[in-house]
């Protein structure tokens, strides 16, 4: 029996926007929750305060680090040579999804789902065991702040 994975056409814009974001803390390493349509990053464990809607907002896309607001995102972890990462436990579950499938469909004409802008070396099935074993520790990553 084969695992099925079917793109939808989700854009990473759906998981960035729809979402929770979670960010490591610059001072402590914790884990912050930057909630849904929220513009204030605030560490429970250490305090470290930052709002975000002053200055310049950026966004690293399809780069090898993941990086949101100017803050490292928590959930990544050496793979390959590089860095996976995900913007939050849905980003999560879909790369899970995709990377672990045995058949991936894909609906035409959608040219901006993530499935259709991941980098080769996600897509290639040579990495799959290292990426799954990545997925993997950031599933137990996720354990921490359930």
């Amino acid at each position: 029996m084969h695992n099925h994975f079917r793109d939808k056409g989700e854009s990473l814009y759906y998981f960035f926007d729809t979402f929770d974001k979670l960010l490591e803390c610059p001072d402590c390493s914790s884990c912050i929750i930057l909630k849904c349509k929220s513009s204030i990053i605030c560490c429970n464990h250490c305090g470290y305060l930052k709002d975000i809607s002053l200055g310049h907002v950026t966004t690293r896309w399809g780069s090898n680090y993941g990086v949101c607001y100017d803050h490292k995102l928590w959930l990544r972890t050496p793979c390959c040579g590089r860095e996976l990462w995900a913007f939050n436990k849905e980003h999560l579950h879909y790369l899970f999804n995709y990377i672990t499938a045995d058949i991936r469909g894909r609906t035409p004409y959608i040219n901006q789902s993530v499935a259709s802008r991941l980098p080769d070396w996600i897509k290639s099935s040579k990495n799959k065991i290292q990426l799954k074993k990545a997925l993997e520790r950031l599933e137990r990553k996720m354990e921490v702040i359930q």
